[in-house]
């Protein structure tokens, strides 16, 4: 596995798993400190942005992803 290839994994995985710890714990290695104190709506318009941004993501996590933007009157880009 390359070094892109697993990092793409490593994100997905965080992203993907839907967990805010697990998720802040992968920014936090990669130097984000700042999520730590976000509030929920900030942090999850952030996550939910970025899976729709990824090619190939869940299908239910994308679908998930605009609901909860839809949801709370962000828009969505994808």
């Amino acid at each position: 596995m390359t070094m892109v290839e697993s990092f793409v994994k490593e994100r997905n995985d965080a992203l993907f798993s839907l967990d805010r710890r697990k998720i802040e714990a992968y920014l936090v290695k990669h130097g984000d400190k700042e999520c730590l104190q976000e509030p929920d709506t900030v942090f999850w318009t952030g996550v939910f942005t970025a899976i729709c941004n990824i090619q190939g993501a869940p299908i239910e996590v994308v679908a998930r992803a605009h609901i909860w933007l839809s949801e709370n009157g962000r828009s969505i880009s994808s």
